[in-house]
């Protein structure tokens, strides 16, 4: 029987896997559209990497030294018990000439902080981490699940996950809490915002 949690991220997923990235009339983003969503991720990136940098300098060597990192931007509601986020990100995997778009779904039980904007620093420690992140799929689209990990905030923004291998933080850009829920979070691919090449290059689990 599914818990809660896994219910929960199941059905968001559902909604976002019809969500993908659309132009402000609901219509697929033309090519023009395409790459100037891609700017605007990848200045994110940089802006929300540098605002962590700022709180904890230590993170510059390790992103640094690491085979591989995202950044994500999310907007987090809560609603009652609820806790929802979605968002939009870019994960920079050294062994590609390209970075891969990916967009965020994330639940979570319990009260959390109301309204809040931030960003989400994921740092993989090595390749395994990576292809992990991006191998698990839901109906058919790549993308990176956690819907177990019951994450609890640590000290300096750092969210503790049990892979030993990946480290979380986030960085509040209002009404930022350290005692937020974290809830199990669903990654998924961008299927229009990245290339065919990126897309075929990805990894796909053992059969």
């Amino acid at each position: 029987m599914l818990s809660l949690p896994k219910l929960l991220i199941l059905l968001c997923a559902l909604i976002l896997a019809g969500c993908q990235s659309t132009g402000s009339n609901g219509k697929p983003l033309t090519e023009a559209e395409i790459v100037q969503k891609r700017q605007s991720i990848l200045v994110m990136s940089k802006v929300g990497l540098a605002a962590l940098i700022k709180q904890n300098p230590a993170v510059q060597k390790e992103v640094e030294a690491v085979p591989g990192y995202a950044v994500f931007s999310t907007k987090n509601v809560n609603i009652v018990l609820l806790v929802l986020a979605r968002g939009e990100g870019v994960l920079f995997d050294r062994r590609r000439p390209e970075p891969i778009f990916m967009e965020a779904l994330k639940t979570g039980e319990g009260i959390g902080a109301g309204y809040q904007d931030q960003y989400q620093i994921i740092i993989f420690k090595n390749t395994d981490a990576i292809d992990q992140f991006l191998m698990t799929s839901i109906d058919g689209q790549r993308g990176g699940m956690d819907v177990d990990a019951n994450f609890s905030a640590g000290s300096g923004g750092t969210v503790r996950s049990f892979n030993p291998y990946i480290s979380i933080y986030t960085v509040g850009l209002a009404g930022y809490d350290l005692q937020a829920n974290y809830g199990g979070t669903l990654y998924l691919v961008d299927q229009q915002i990245n290339d065919a090449k990126t897309l075929s290059t990805l990894p796909n689990k053992k059969k």
